[in-house]
């Protein structure tokens, strides 16, 4: 799994040299690039309070709506989405792409953000400890010489009761893209870390056109046909990238004293639907065994089972104490009361001239105003604000078994299925 893990990346590499090369990197390719419309949330309680419930913690005090938040390695939008998303929050972004900071920075001066500090700095060099309520840092540490340096950086900044939100990258989703940036370097004859890139971009742009290689890396390059040049460049070109595991993650998160949490469910994998840690397993003895295993190993399980399938590696952590099983989670699910929930947004919208102004309209969240899955949605029409869960669950006569609780949980209580609040 080492050698496997270490496909498109060194033992050896300087921390220092590499943060020069993504420095270039991102200067060159701007990534993400600006969104159309940038959301706007007006109840600084709503995201946290979901953030905490997707944890387990429906009391909602985990990360308080006044806290600090870090986005560590924010790119050109991440931090400005973040302090859209926390408007009661503090938000620190952090970057070693002077031009993405830039970007960030106009972003954020053309929508008049006060809650936000931009500071170019490496996640190589520690900084603060015990600082931040909530850090996160999605698709940054892989990225780097040795990510156990920066993940500790994370950990070490995290307050003791603060949460983690961590993105790497899934090894089982990543067999074609660490392939063809091997593949890519070793054609353009490029000797270091920083490669060809006009070299690389023009064989890129040719292998795509063909269309012809054999096996799954056809398919694959065409699903970057019509995509913008950075995100060709950061999936296909990018200089460094570590890829992992269940197992491999929980071992470098327990080296950097950091315990996984429960997952978190991403944007991508809300869209693609693939965000359920249960395989479809037939009844009988393989779906007894997995139902008996711990959060970890079933997890493990999943990932080995599902490989490019399983849900991406997005997951809380913590520093250190008590940590609820998706158990314990489900009973206290069963156990509380809830409310519908409902928050007024505004928008930004991206004008010709790649400047942001205020729509002037407003949306209600959650959206859409029902849940779309048919048990979600009897729940939500059931919920009364009065009635506990599992008498919801009895009435509607509901599977109980911890796969189908967690189901709806994760579609009514989490940030990405924002329905209903614990009272």
């Amino acid at each position: 799994m080492t050698d496997a893990a270490l496909f498109n990346a060194d033992v050896d590499m300087d921390p220092a040299d590499i943060d020069r090369i993504n420095r270039e990197f991102y200067g060159r390719f701007n990534y993400p690039w600006l969104p159309l419309v940038l959301p706007v949330v007006q109840d600084p309680t709503f995201v946290p309070r979901f953030v905490c419930q997707e944890i387990g913690d429906f009391s909602g005090l985990r990360i308080p709506a006044d806290g600090e938040i870090w986005v560590a390695g924010c790119g050109t939008n991440q931090a400005v989405l973040t302090a859209l998303r926390f408007p009661g929050a503090m938000v620190l972004g952090t970057d070693v792409s002077t031009r993405s900071l830039e970007v960030a920075r106009r972003t954020a001066d053309q929508l008049g953000l006060t809650n936000l500090d931009l500071k170019e700095a490496s996640l190589n060099d520690p900084r603060d400890r015990d600082r931040f309520d909530h850090v996160i840092c999605t698709g940054v540490v892989h990225h780097n010489a040795n990510p156990e340096i920066p993940l500790a950086s994370l950990a070490q900044a995290l307050k003791p009761s603060g949460v983690l939100e961590l993105m790497v990258y899934n090894y089982y989703h990543r067999t074609q893209t660490t392939a063809y940036q091997k593949a890519i370097r070793l054609l353009s004859g490029a000797t270091g870390r920083g490669g060809l890139i006009d070299a690389e971009l023009a064989m890129t742009a040719e292998l795509i056109a063909h269309g012809g290689l054999p096996g799954s890396m056809a398919p694959f390059l065409a699903q970057q046909r019509d995509l913008p040049e950075p995100a060709v460049a950061d999936s296909l070109l990018q200089p460094v990238e570590f890829s992992y595991t269940v197992e491999t993650l929980a071992a470098m998160c327990a080296r950097a004293g950091l315990t996984l949490l429960q997952p978190c469910v991403g944007q991508f994998d809300k869209l693609a639907q693939r965000f359920s840690w249960d395989p479809p397993l037939p009844d009988g003895a393989a779906k007894s065994a997995f139902g008996k295993l711990g959060d970890l190993k079933r997890w493990q399980v999943a990932n080995l089972l599902m490989t490019d399938a399983s849900p991406m590696l997005w997951f809380y952590a913590q520093r250190s104490g008590h940590r609820p099983d998706r158990a314990d989670i489900n009973a206290s699910f069963l156990d509380r009361t809830f409310r519908h929930a409902s928050c007024v947004t505004g928008s930004f919208i991206l004008g010709a001239d790649d400047r942001y102004s205020n729509s002037g309209r407003s949306a209600q969240l959650p959206a859409p105003a029902q849940p779309v899955d048919p048990q979600a949605r009897a729940i939500f029409a059931a919920c009364d604000g009065k009635s506990r869960m599992g008498d919801i669950f009895a009435k509607l006569a509901l599977p109980r078994d911890e796969a189908a609780l967690t189901r709806l949980r994760v579609l009514l209580t989490t940030p990405a299925f924002p329905y209903l609040v614990a009272q």
